[in-house]
């Protein structure tokens, strides 16, 4: 989430993280011992803040905010070294670590290189004693079920290790999934149990793998279905006193059939009555416990017997979410197969489309998107799944998505706070997120956020300087200003100031602008140098601007200009040299013929010469006077015609936001701005067809006449009307008659005109008989 502080509050907390620092620096950092395991629990711009000067901040350290690592050294400058899964090892300020807390099961360490790697399939385990530790290791890792309880301490075998590590484990007579953390090897799958111990462990494990025989019919018949025993269920059933449905630790014997994979049982079950719909304490039902296990066999049965494929337990997650979050390519087309809505919300708006994107399942994620997930759902977080995967640095997600994308401007929509995607990736340089999205997604790139910032004034403002280079390539405008009236250029520019006034690593970079400005200016100014992914200083991201365009004299709603906030002269001196050379260079490629056009172009009444031209003669078409002086001119002054109609020019009628200059014909109306022409002539907002348009310099001795060339802004703005009139259209029309509107709606949630609907005993759409209509008024 973007979540921002006003300054003054940021520079209080920066101040407080950054004292800290000091303080630790003069003792034994935080405590922090090697061997320690640590995390870091802050926000990425105050870690950032902090790392000034103890080893600084690279983008390969994001593994870093959501892993654990073990200390592995201390500097002499009480900073900390950690190690991480990856075998990368980043230094740190001690005041960014917090000590994690580990928990340790038998003598298995679960430490940054542990986990899953330990254990194979068929490794004897041994589950955890401690209820509550477990419990707490059981979160996020297949959760803890009251239904487990009998297991804890109890010996079972290893059957399948997921891909996130979790161990799907046989104790009991049953298969459960457990964190790693929570179990410790007894022996391996190939060890050769042959000496005396071995033997008794060999009894020991008979003896725990046995199903006990409590007396308690129900429960006998929820551990038979779960062991997929056919036998013994078939001979429990024909018992008139047990119950199909009775409970053994919160688990009726369909849920635990469901999510072993039992279809044999399931039949049997389901020829019982049982209650497919009945749930466990935590609202799952047997067909969450399918889609848990990855039975899509299972799926398939329980939809003949008609459960419902759309059930939401209490974390108001359906099967689809559980299916995508394990993984489960199959179950998940299972369920799209036979009808499962695929962008339901769980408990915090995801979709199944947000877990896919943070599974990194891009499989999954084109099988959603062919479904019709639909993109634009945000969580509550405010994230589309556009937002997320931008968010999360998800490139090839995003070109999936992108690739499948319903409606072309999705791509710009905006969060609640105005960010869009791009917005997202320019913030956290999310460098191939952002070429997907200026070029594949063709995105607006001069779109303002709620503080009217750009994606380039976010990214100059975190000086990442490949997005920089990016969006002033693609075209995108540098003079835009936010909601102080700073531009990019007055942001590369403070950064810069303050950066020499902490006299941080940054200016070491600075030096190197100014003292090799000279020899290496082409290469400073148009590339931003060739240092690859060294990270470039604030001065030469200005210095790049300045050479692009960006203007120097703009001034915020301070009175600042951009070289006001640069005390530095030397830097003062070369952008006024960038922008100078990239002026001459603009006016010396243009042709005589251009120049000489912008002194012809002068709006002037050709009469008067003191104002401005606003009347359109007719029949000519031409525009020569002023209003004031129209009514003297009797033959037209371009064309020498008999004038016989005058108009005075008024704003667009579409946009209001310019004068009008497209001509229309056959009629002679100039209502509408070159940019609005196209919808004009689509949405033929006059009386009669428009057969061709021509476009006229507001102060032109002739009029130019022009084909309607494909400009790229217009043809998307059309395109957008046309589908979202369709869509309109969809929603509101008949979906029988496609002639009424829409006025009559089921109990289902479909809907029909009032004519149609009552014909019909069952909805068009769902084919579901209908009990009830209900007019719209």
């Amino acid at each position: 989430m973007c979540l921002f502080m006003d300054e003054i509050s940021k520079a209080y907390i920066l101040f407080k993280f950054l004292t800290l620092g000091e303080q630790n620096g003069n003792r034994n950092p935080g405590g922090l011992q090697i061997g320690d395991l640590v995390n870091i629990d802050l926000d990425l711009e105050i870690v950032q803040s902090l790392q000034h000067g103890h080893g600084g901040w690279t983008d390969g350290m994001f593994e870093t905010l959501t892993t654990t690592g073990t200390v592995c050294g201390i500097d002499e400058d009480h900073d900390i070294v950690v190690q991480y899964p990856s075998g990368n090892r980043w230094t740190f300020n001690p005041a960014v670590l917090t000590k994690a807390n580990v928990v340790r099961s038998g003598d298995g360490v679960q430490g940054a290189e542990g986990g899953a790697s330990q254990f194979q399939v068929g490794d004897l385990v041994q589950v955890c004693y401690d209820l509550e530790r477990i419990k707490l290791l059981q979160r996020g890792h297949g959760e803890w079920a009251e239904a487990m309880l009998p297991t804890l301490g109890k010996v079972g075998r290893v059957q399948q290790i997921y891909s996130d590590s979790d161990l799907k484990v046989e104790v009991c007579g049953t298969s459960w999934t457990y964190n790693p953390a929570a179990v410790s090897k007894v022996a391996s799958a190939g060890s050769a149990i042959s000496n005396a111990s071995g033997e008794r462990l060999s009894q020991l494990l008979k003896k725990l793998f046995e199903t006990q025989e409590s007396g308690d019919l129900n429960e006998e018949l929820v551990k038979a279905a779960a062991n997929g025993d056919v036998a013994k269920v078939e001979d429990l059933l024909k018992r008139p006193d047990v119950d199909v449905n009775g409970q053994c630790a919160g688990h009726t014997a369909m849920q635990a059939a469901s999510q072993n994979g039992h279809v044999d049982i399931l039949k049997l079950l389901l020829k019982q009555n049982v209650d497919v719909e009945a749930e466990d304490k935590d609202g799952d039902r047997a067909v969450h416990h399918a889609a848990f296990g990855d039975e899509g066999a299972v799926i398939e049965v329980l939809h003949r017997g008609s459960a419902d494929l759309n059930a939401r337990n209490k974390r108001r997650q359906t099967p689809l979410h559980i299916a995508v979050n394990k993984g489960h390519l199959q179950v998940v087309k299972t369920l799209l197969d036979f009808g499962c809505h695929p962008s339901l919300q769980d408990s915090e708006g995801d979709t199944p489309l947000h877990d896919a994107i943070s599974k990194k399942r891009d499989d999954i994620l084109a099988v959603l998107l062919e479904a019709g997930a639909d993109v634009t759902i945000t969580n509550n977080n405010g994230f589309n799944a556009l937002h997320h995967a931008a968010l999360r640095g998800n490139p090839s997600a995003m070109r999936v998505l992108l690739s499948k994308l319903p409606r072309p401007w999705i791509v710009d929509e905006k969060k609640d706070d105005g960010y869009t995607a791009l917005h997202l990736a320019a913030l956290n340089n999310h460098v191939e997120v952002a070429e997907l999205l200026v070029h594949q997604g063709t995105a607006n790139l001069d779109i303002q956020n709620v503080n009217q910032q750009t994606a380039l004034h976010l990214a100059v403002e975190r000086q990442h300087t490949q997005i920089v280079r990016l969006l002033v390539r693609a075209g995108a405008k540098l003079d835009i200003q936010d909601k102080d009236g700073d531009t990019p250029l007055h942001e590369a520019l403070r950064h810069h100031t303050l950066s020499q006034l902490r006299q941080l690593q940054d200016m070491q970079d600075v030096g190197k602008v100014d003292t090799a400005w000279e020899p290496s200016k082409n290469t400073l100014i148009m590339g931003l140098g060739t240092q690859g992914a060294e990270k470039k200083s604030a001065a030469s991201i200005a210095c790049f601007l300045a050479a692009n365009g960006a203007d120097l004299g703009i001034r915020n709603k301070k009175g600042q200009s951009p070289l006001d906030l640069c005390p530095d002269p030397s830097l003062c001196k070369a952008l006024a040299k960038c922008h100078k050379e990239k002026i001459s260079g603009q006016v010396g490629s243009r042709s005589p013929s251009m120049i000489s056009n912008d002194s012809e172009t002068l709006e002037e009444c050709m009469v008067c010469s003191d104002m401005k031209r606003d009347t359109l003669f007719g029949p000519c078409g031409h525009i020569a006077t002023c209003s004031l002086c129209s009514p003297r001119v009797k033959k037209c002054l371009i064309c020498k015609d008999h004038v016989q109609s005058r108009t005075k020019i008024e704003e667009c009628v579409v946009c209001s936001d310019k004068k009008a200059a497209v001509l229309f014909q056959p009629c002679g109306h100039m209502c509408a701005c070159e940019r609005m022409k196209m919808i004009m002539m689509i949405l033929q907002a006059l009386s009669v067809i428009i057969s061709s348009s021509v476009h006229y310099l507001a102060s032109g001795n002739i009029p130019v006449m022009q084909k309607d060339k494909d400009n790229t802004n217009v043809n998307a703005d059309v395109q957008k009307l046309q589908q979202q009139l369709q869509d309109i259209k969809e929603q509101t029309m008949c979906p029988v008659c496609l002639d009424r509107l829409k006025n009559m709606i089921f109990l289902c949630g479909h809907g029909t005109c009032q004519l149609c609907g009552d014909r019909m005993s069952e909805c068009p759409i769902c084919r579901k008989a209908i009990e009830r209509r209900i007019l719209l008024y």
